[in-house]
C-alpha cells in the first residue's frame, strides 16, 4: 500500500479517554465518601460512577457485594 493511500476507519471502538476516566474516578470517590468511606466497594463504587457518567451504557456486571 502506498503511504498516503490508507482508509481511516472511524467506527473503531476507542478506548476510554483520560477525560472520562478522571470524571468516573472523581465521581467513584465522592460515591465512596458517600458511601462511608469503607473498604471492599471499590469496584463497586467504579462500576456505579460509569453508569451515572456514560448514561447506563456500561457493559460491564456490578461486582457481587
Amino acid at each position: 500500500m502506498k503511504n498516503g493511500t490508507r482508509k481511516k476507519i472511524s467506527n473503531i471502538a476507542k478506548p476510554e479517554s483520560s477525560d472520562l476516566s478522571a470524571e468516573i474516578e472523581k465521581r467513584a470517590h465522592e460515591i465512596w465518601l458517600n458511601d462511608g468511606g469503607g473498604h471492599g466497594n471499590d469496584l463497586n463504587h467504579w462500576l456505579r460512577a460509569e453508569r451515572e457518567l456514560t448514561g447506563g451504557t456500561s457493559t460491564h456486571n456490578e461486582a457481587s457485594a
